[in-house]
């Protein structure tokens, strides 16, 4: 499946309603992986593969929630997450929750995340279910017809 783009007016092409992801990752194996795993749940996912790219599309759309890769060129995760984090309490925007995937697992690497304003993290490699639970958390309980709910997958 191919990522949707945004359109001019900073809106997703996609079906209307539908909970949109933005993945903030570099690796091409990482992405299609989230990709595959979001549209088997009827996700909508926009993939950004750096640090410039996931800030810009943030500022252009309305997301659910962000998946982060930490280690990303041009602007990190932890960077990228600081800049979000200061212009949604400095322009009084919602806050998006935001979901480290890191190659790191340590508990080190997990506070890191969090200390840098994201509010959960996944380490990878990591299991289907690790993620849509995680998603679950903080999306609420998603039932897309046709699709399995997010509980329901291992």
């Amino acid at each position: 499946m191919m990522s949707p783009e945004l359109a001019p007016e900073g809106r997703l092409k996609g079906p209307a309603g539908q909970l949109q992801i933005l993945v903030a990752e570099d690796d091409p194996r990482t992405q299609r992986l989230l990709v595959a795993l979001l549209d088997f749940v009827g996700l909508t996912a926009v993939i950004a593969r750096n640090g410039s790219e996931a800030l810009e599309a943030w500022r252009g759309a309305r997301w659910d929630l962000i998946l982060m890769d930490v280690r990303m060129p041009l602007i990190d995760g932890h960077a990228l997450t600081g800049i979000i984090r200061r212009t949604e309490a400095s322009e009084g925007l919602g806050r998006v929750p935001i979901v480290a995937i890191t190659a790191g697992g340590g508990e080190a690497d997990r506070q890191a995340c969090l200390a840098a304003g994201m509010d959960a993290a996944i380490s990878k490699p990591f299991a289907p279910k690790t993620l849509f639970e995680t998603i679950e958390r903080y999306l609420g309980g998603i039932s897309v017809p046709g699709h399995p709910p997010l509980g329901a997958i291992h």
